[in-house]
């Protein structure tokens, strides 16, 4: 919209909206107020609430009911401290609450569509997708035919989702999570059918593709995305009341914060709460916590205790049954590479004499097409370089494993990896060519005294 153009909408006069009519025209009036006070058409508004402007001056007038996430957006938007939600909370007069009501979840088909549009509106205007008109026409046809041949069961969505924790580590990770989404968005509507005897069953498969949409974003590099879906599936995980399910989230959590530079107290509550669940069971959940908080206490300066939950890790591996650690292309496996590959981390890290055996036993273990395993190991290679003080040499092996890689190849485990190589560099040594010319490769920024 042009600044002409703009003002003119600006100037509009907009219908009156009588906040004593009921709550809904409460909120709208003040969404309205809001939005005037900052100097904001409908227009500049609507899109961060994931709408267009239409269904936003009906908000306004009342004419239609906003969502909780479209009023949290505008509340944020708008800088309302939290004045739109609590008149949000009042309009709909109901508690919240994370439990499953009584009988089957109930969901809107109209509100579910414009979710669906929302979603993939948004994710087109990030770049991440292409043809979306075409992939939600077709995604609105098959919806509609099953309303005739009847929605898929939860044994074929227990399929889907086993079927994304092999496809979770694909270079193609924008299609993946547009995939995810609105595959995510038809479990909800297939819910709607669920007997009770399935409920289980049902909750669990929502879990599981809701941690794996929270994965996904946090290797995308999208972290705040990532950080609200690992709430929601831990409320997910809560509602199946399986324990094990529920501290693989945590676990999980834990391993991606670590390597989105989260708090060390955050990774390490996240750990002691799932192998508080775990209760001394040997189980992936437990291998994984013991994983993170043995990285947790490595960067802390603890290397006795690192190292004493990397051998407690491996005793946990050992009673792991064999399709688990056979399983060495899906997220839900455990093979014993990555054992090996937590094992050199922490020596990487602590400087453990026994680094570069530790380091070579983990190359070993990948076999050669799995060049993002590799090249994470690589990098921790060259993070010994540099702490040895083989400064350019380090940083040269660096830059050669990150140039080999495609980029799709590139997520944010491997950026973590390779920016901790340019960290080792001592300060009085950080205005190095070489350590510029590697930082600005990163897009890292400048450290103090460069």
């Amino acid at each position: 919209m042009g600044a002409q153009d703009k003002g003119a909408a600006m100037s509009r006069a907009p219908k009156p909206v009588d906040p004593s009519l009921s709550p809904w025209h409460t909120l709208g009036a003040a969404i309205r107020h809001w939005r005037l006070l900052r100097n904001m058409s409908l227009e500049d508004l609507a899109p961060i609430a994931l709408t267009d402007f239409s269904n936003l001056a009906k908000i306004e007038r009342a004419e239609r009911q906003p969502s909780a996430d479209v009023v949290e957006r505008l509340d944020e938007a708008l800088e309302a401290g939290g004045f739109l939600l609590a008149l949000y909370a009042a309009a709909v007069d109901k508690p919240s609450s994370t439990a499953i009501p009584a009988g089957r979840p109930q969901w809107d088909a109209e509100a579910m569509d414009q979710l669906r549009r929302r979603l993939l509106s948004g994710i087109a205007a990030a770049g991440a997708v292409s043809a979306l008109s075409v992939s939600d026409g077709l995604e609105h046809l098959r919806v509609l035919l099953d309303q005739s041949v009847g929605r898929p069961g939860v044994a074929t969505w227990e399929e889907t989702a086993w079927e994304y924790s092999y496809m979770v580590f694909s270079p193609e990770m924008g299609d993946f999570i547009r995939d995810l989404s609105v595959d995510l968005l038809a479990l909800q509507n297939s819910m709607t059918t669920m007997r009770t005897s399935e409920t289980s069953r049902w909750l669990r498969v929502n879990t599981s593709m809701m941690m794996l949409m929270a994965y996904a974003l946090g290797c995308a590099g999208q972290s705040r995305e990532s950080r609200h879906w690992w709430k929601s599936a831990q409320r997910a995980a809560q509602q199946t009341g399986d324990r094990e399910l529920l501290a693989l989230v945590y676990a999980r959590e834990a391993v991606q914060a670590l390597h989105e530079g989260r708090p060390v107290q955050l990774v390490l509550s996240r750990t002691t709460a799932a192998l508080d669940l775990t209760r001394g069971r040997p189980s992936v959940a437990s291998c994984e916590a013991y994983g993170a908080r043995a990285h947790a206490q490595s960067l802390i300066g603890n290397a006795a205790d690192a190292c004493a939950d990397i051998d407690q890790q491996a005793r946990d591996f050992g009673h792991l049954p064999s399709e688990i650690t056979s399983d060495r292309a899906s997220v839900n496996g455990w093979p014993e590479s990555r054992v090996l590959y937590t094992r050199s981390l922490i020596y990487t890290i602590t400087g453990h004499p026994n680094v570069d055996t530790a380091q070579q036993e983990t190359i070993n273990a990948n076999p050669a097409q799995w060049s993002r395993q590799r090249a994470q190991v690589e990098l921790q290679r060259a993070f010994t370089e540099v702490q040895r003080g083989h400064i350019d040499s380090g940083l040269a092996h660096a830059n050669a494993v990150l140039t080999r890689l495609t980029s799709g190849h590139i997520n944010r485990f491997v950026l973590h990896n390779a920016a901790a190589v340019a960290m080792a560099v001592p300060a009085m040594e950080q205005a190095r060519p070489s350590v510029v010319e590697y930082r600005r490769l990163l897009a890292l920024p400048r450290s103090e005294g460069t």
